[in-house]
């Protein structure tokens, strides 16, 4: 394979991370790393960081780092080296060694800092020859063809990224970002059940877990049955109600930020883009989510909402798209 070039595209994300080549590998890792607390846990894991499902299954023996926050490198010396390993795990699952030169297009939320853009590109040098940064419902719309005139409503742990696409890169001006996202939802859960159940002893990362199995927001309320501990007594209760109102405050936010960007758009285009609103990210995985938020945004005519498939996987695989078919000067080198 020596002389020729791998196409990469990158999804950074706050609980996981894809990425896919033009190779056809296509690989998502939770995006945790841990690092061994002391000599007596360096000795017992047998190396110095781990990734992904690793690091979580010893996390009581590491400390963790979640260097994505927002989507973008959390700008302090342990979570830029940790984002450093993390992105290099990640790269070399794709074999990179076996090629001359690595071009890669990362995808981030719409709006980031210049020093969130440096640190992105800090922790790529030396992965990658160049790269591009592109946001993620571009990307989205790059690799399902939909770039003519929609909106895709990236609905990611982060943020919440929405933007008008017709056919360019979009600008500041064409897109929006809140930060009620899958992560803020999840808060929201957990404060539900907290307060149902007094004394309940649970973590973020198994409020996650349900929302990711149980979300829905149409219907009537279901029976979710979970195992929970109070004070250490093992409890089973049921936090179906809880599920479907958390994930109903979701809806006006990002409803809002929808109607925002229909309204700030060409007024000849408007008729357009409400009729092709794609939802993606995580979050498009809540069940029932586009009939719901279709009813939301109502109010502005009609809509048409719609989600993607494979959404996980749907960022990296677009902005690997956008990769092969962007010519070199768009690129820029970071050996």
């Amino acid at each position: 394979m020596m002389g020729e070039r791998l196409y990469v595209g990158i999804d950074l994300g706050t609980y996981q991370s894809t990425i896919a080549s033009s190779a056809g590998v296509m690989t998502t890792i939770e995006t945790v790393v841990g690092r061994p607390k002391d000599p007596v846990a360096r000795n017992f894991l047998g190396r110095d960081v781990l990734f992904g499902d690793d690091a979580m299954k010893n996390k009581l023996a590491c400390n963790l780092y979640r260097p994505m926050a927002a989507g973008v490198a959390q700008d302090d010396e342990a979570n830029l080296a940790a984002a450093k390993a993390f992105v290099t795990h990640l790269i070399d699952a794709v074999d990179p060694e076996e090629y001359d030169e690595v071009f890669g297009v990362i995808c981030s939320p719409s709006h980031v800092s210049f020093t969130d853009k440096s640190n992105l590109v800090a922790t790529l040098r030396g992965q990658v020859n160049a790269i591009m940064v592109v946001t993620e419902p571009f990307a989205t719309a790059y690799g399902i063809g939909e770039i003519a005139c929609s909106i895709v409503v990236d609905i990611g742990a982060g943020t919440t990224d929405i933007a008008r696409i017709y056919g360019t890169f979009p600008t500041d001006e064409d897109q929006v970002t809140i930060l009620e996202a899958g992560d803020w939802l999840d808060l929201q859960l957990m404060d539900l059940i907290c307060k149902k159940y007094t004394g309940a002893q649970i973590t973020k990362d198994m409020v996650r877990k349900w929302k990711e199995e149980f979300s829905y927001v149409t219907g009537d309320v279901r029976e979710v049955m979970v195992e929970l501990s109070v004070e250490g007594k093992k409890q089973v209760v049921d936090i179906g109600d809880l599920i479907l109102e958390s994930c109903k405050r979701i809806i006006p936010l990002v409803g809002s930020a929808i109607k925002k960007i229909v309204a700030t758009a060409d007024p000849e285009y408007q008729p357009i883009l409400r009729n092709n609103i794609i939802l993606s990210g995580g979050g498009s995985g809540i069940e029932g989510i586009a009939d719901v938020m279709a009813d939301e945004i109502s109010d502005i005519g009609d809509v048409t909402v719609t989600c993607v498939e494979d959404p996980i996987e749907r960022v990296a695989a677009g902005a690997l798209v956008l990769a092969q078919d962007m010519p070199d000067e768009q690129y820029t080198s970071i050996v």
